[in-house]
């Protein structure tokens, strides 16, 4: 029998956590045992939560004060049980702002669980009984179940979330502007991608007016742009997977005439048509093999020059708010690099991500996001803790864990002429890093100041060889780590 936990000391855990972002659909997920079963931290524009299944938590679902998902409908997100450990099954931080948004169900038992919580706060305005049918993850409304995963599934249609968006009555303090930003750029999105329903309200009309030629249309036409770049020509493709079917059946000829010529009992003048054949065989097999790589290498090309030309027209967008200058800068460093194809970033680009991606998310956007993802690329061992990030700002983020020991890398690694000290959280009091060679003598030493979690320090000098390094704090040892220099 599983032993159901009762207390649940780790106040942030989540078996499915959402910090922020842009329509995310979090759906027919089951969980049991965590102390949250869904955790919404930060503004995410028209999110869809249904069909989830919650059992043993202390908070089945839960929205911090930061929060906001937009209403949901009839949505038949599922409680099996009563919460523990002094919890509540549904709890909104945001107590003057769950009734703006409402999760609107009709009371009914799906599949053993109940779309009503046992235990909801507030206790009003925020779960309201409506009439209808509750949506069911084993019957989706009657369609496949990955039909909702269509573009513009359900997605197309105005909520009151929008609404109050246009109205410009969304109040989310204390970082009421960055919050503004996101949803009006993630409206604009939908409006612009959905043409019928600009005309639908007047206060969306006005909107998508009011936003043309914009930073924030500016920023939404690059990445329109961006997403092209993978784009691949319809008859180019279609002829790529003809040639791959002509090329395999080849194969598969030589194959066999490999094996007759095997057979002892052949002429020579049937071995020399064998041989013949083979050759035009594997002729054709060139030749197929050619078209493609020639496809292929044209679709880099002309990939290569459209992000140039998308990068030229994102640095020539004007900016004026942090949030919109880390969209820009995001965008710059992926289009000169993944956007290329291009899999190494230089230290300046290093730096920058890093700079962007050591934000509170709140204050910085979804682009904090975006940069944590390509600066993981460069080191995936650096923890970016928001909740410490955001405090300063008077902003409370659920930590996940505890406060972690600080860890120490360099990168890149290997490196050329130059390399960054990377630790997991600014020191406290000055620290030192010291290099040494692989003899065990110091080859070089620099102050580690506090405040800075980064520490460029140039290697120009210094012979290609396996190096080792310290990183010491007025405690002691804080971390050490090796360090390849290679030219």
């Amino acid at each position: 029998m599983p032993v159901v936990a009762t207390t649940y000391p780790i106040a942030a855990q989540a078996a499915i956590r959402n910090n922020m972002g842009s329509a995310p659909l979090i759906s027919c997920n089951e969980m049991d045992q965590t102390a949250n079963g869904i955790l919404f931290n930060g503004v995410a524009y028209n999110t869809d939560v249904r069909g989830n299944k919650m059992r043993h938590h202390k908070w089945a679902l839960h929205l911090d004060g930061t929060a906001v998902i937009g209403t949901q409908t009839l949505k038949g997100n599922l409680w099996y049980n009563a919460a523990g450990g002094g919890g509540v099954c549904a709890l909104y931080e945001d107590t003057a702002n769950a009734p703006n948004f409402p999760f609107y169900y009709n009371p009914a038992t799906i599949n053993g669980g109940s779309t009503a919580p046992p235990s909801v706060w507030p206790m009003s305005g925020w779960f309201v009984v409506v009439g209808g049918t509750n949506y069911d993850c084993a019957d989706h409304h009657g369609e496949p179940y990955c039909s909702q995963f269509h573009t513009g599934h359900q997605k197309d249609k105005l909520t009151d979330l929008d609404v109050r968006v246009a109205n410009d009555s969304l109040e989310n303090d204390p970082y009421t502007n960055e919050t503004k930003w996101i949803l009006k750029g993630g409206l604009y999105k939908k409006l612009d991608d959905n043409p019928d329903l600009q005309d639908s309200l007047q206060t969306m009309a006005e909107l998508y007016d009011d936003l043309q030629g914009s930073t924030t249309a500016d920023l939404k036409a690059i990445d329109d742009q961006q997403l092209s770049l993978y784009d691949l020509d319809s008859t180019v493709v279609a002829q790529l997977h003809v040639n791959r079917t002509q090329i395999d059946s080849l194969l598969a000829l030589v194959k066999d005439g490999l094996e007759q010529l095997g057979d002892s009992s052949l002429t020579p003048a049937q071995r020399q048509a064998l041989i013949t054949s083979l050759g035009g065989y594997r002729q054709n097999i060139r030749d197929l093999s050619t078209w493609n790589a020639t496809a292929l290498q044209w679709a880099a090309d002309g990939k290569s020059l459209m992000a140039n030309n998308v990068q030229a027209a994102n640095t020539n967008i004007t900016v004026n708010e942090l949030i919109q200058e880390n969209e820009k800068v995001v965008n710059d460093i992926y289009l000169a690099t993944v956007g290329q194809d291009i899999d190494s970033f230089t230290t300046t680009q290093a730096d920058g991500l890093f700079d962007i991606a050591n934000q509170c998310p709140m204050l910085g956007g979804n682009a904090v996001f975006k940069a944590r993802s390509l600066y993981w690329l460069i080191d995936d061992t650096y923890d970016f803790d928001d909740a410490s990030l955001c405090l300063p700002w008077g902003i409370i983020v659920k930590n996940m864990a505890g406060q972690a020991t600080n860890t120490v890398s360099v990168v890149p690694n290997p490196a050329s002429n130059e390399a960054t000290l990377v630790l997991s959280r600014a020191l406290d009091e000055p620290g030192v890093f010291v290099l040494y060679d692989g003899l065990g003598a110091e080859v070089m030493r620099r102050t580690v100041p506090v405040e800075l979690p980064r520490l460029t320090f140039n290697i120009a000098s210094l012979a290609p060889a396996l190096y080792h390094y310290d990183v010491r704090g007025p405690s002691g040892l804080i971390g050490n780590g090796k360090l390849t220099i290679v030219r």
